[in-house]
């Protein structure tokens, strides 16, 4: 398996991410444009364990920039592979998963990305 991969397509991804405050076990809620299924109520630091959409996670180099220039990514945001980078180009770029960390305007760094089946 790729060193890259944190989580393979035969385990479901979870992860203890920040949900907000008084969300509900068994919810779906978004995080920025994810959606997540809460397997608990938050609590008190407003996290909660919760079941991710996609079919794998891995490390990936992301740039934070879109189709107007530099943009940060923030969890949750939607990336897109636009010529030889990740970044969140949804005019130039194809859906290929959901950022799991943030990236600063203009930089390029590697996080954990929940990458579709397809991808």
């Amino acid at each position: 398996m790729a060193t890259n991969v944190k989580y393979d397509r035969g385990s479901n991804v979870r992860l203890e991410l920040t949900v907000g405050a008084s969300q509900t076990k068994g919810s779906v809620i978004l995080i920025s444009q994810m959606p997540v299924f809460l397997l608990e109520a938050s609590d008190s630091a407003n996290k909660a364990p919760c079941i991710l959409p996609g079919s794998f996670v891995a490390e990936l180099a992301v740039t934070g920039a879109d189709g107007s220039g530099n943009s940060a990514v923030a969890i949750g945001n939607k990336l897109y592979k636009d010529g030889t980078e990740i970044n969140k180009d949804a005019t130039n770029g194809t859906l290929t998963g959901y950022a799991l960390g943030a990236v600063n305007s203009g930089a390029t760094a590697t996080i954990q990305v929940l990458l579709f089946a397809t991808a």
